[in-house]
């Protein structure tokens, strides 16, 4: 993407805390993760179209509306999530299979904040993003909590997001 993009690395790319095999992108924007899933709908030509997942698809693939977190209502441990910066970074991607969900979703709580496809107007536009991450306290890694950014072109260490897709009619 950022090759034939010609788009510019997100912040982080060459810190190698954040950079290892298998780690989330983050550092990205809202603007970077709908530019890429842009792309990425371009490029694969196939019968999908790849973008943010809104909150509402968001929420409901964490918990099903049934759940406090994404495994089910036991309390976020360290078998389950990367949270509390016990780790101090992001970790691989499927580091934590007990905190998958039942539907095998993995990294729905901790690791990286996701940015979702919903905007919120109250008084000005607001970005959300779920999950929690790595840095965060446990209470934030329920399926229920969101994270709000003013800012489109706003990033963070622990901002990345998940690509969803849906077929294309």
């Amino acid at each position: 993407f950022i090759e034939s993009a010609k788009y510019d690395k997100p912040n982080y790319w060459d810190d190698k805390r954040y950079n290892e095999p298998n780690q989330p992108v983050v550092g990205v924007t809202w603007d970077d993760a709908i530019a890429y899933c842009k792309w990425l709908t371009e490029q694969t030509k196939d019968e999908f179209v790849y973008r943010l997942p809104t909150e509402e698809e968001w929420e409901w693939a964490s918990g099903r509306g049934a759940r406090e977190y994404p495994w089910g209502n036991e309390k976020p441990d360290k078998k389950r999530a990367n949270f509390g910066d016990s780790v101090g970074t992001t970790t691989p991607v499927g580091s934590y299979p007990a905190g998958a969900t039942p539907d095998g979703l993995m990294d729905m709580a901790g690791n990286v904040w996701e940015w979702t496809a919903t905007t919120h107007e109250e008084g000005e536009q607001w970005k959300v993003l779920r999950g929690g991450s790595f840095d965060d306290a446990s209470v934030l890694l329920r399926c229920s909590v969101r994270f709000r950014d003013r800012r489109s072109d706003d990033w963070n260490y622990d901002f990345g997001f998940r690509v969803a897709c849906s077929p294309q009619w």
